[in-house]
């Protein structure tokens, strides 16, 4: 299992809706920022990891089969 970062998006919502209540001082507004703003956030850093990890993977594929062909040649 691998390390996600995709909780910090708690700590920003928080620290963004502490920001909306401070200038609007509507606990309204501040909820559903906080919630949108988590969870959308959680969405799109589990979703950058992810690609970044596909391509990763990509990218070391396509190493190992250079390497093993580079191998292949010079036998």
């Amino acid at each position: 299992m691998r390390k996600t970062y995709a909780y910090n998006s708690i700590i920003i919502a928080f620290l963004l809706a502490l920001v909306i209540y401070l200038s609007t001082e509507s606990t309204v507004l501040t909820v559903v920022a906080f919630f949108a703003i988590a969870i959308g956030g959680f969405v799109l850093i589990k979703a950058i990891e992810n690609a970044l990890y596909k391509g990763v993977n990509k990218a070391v594929d396509a190493a190992a089969d250079a390497i093993r062909k580079r191998k292949d040649e010079n036998k």
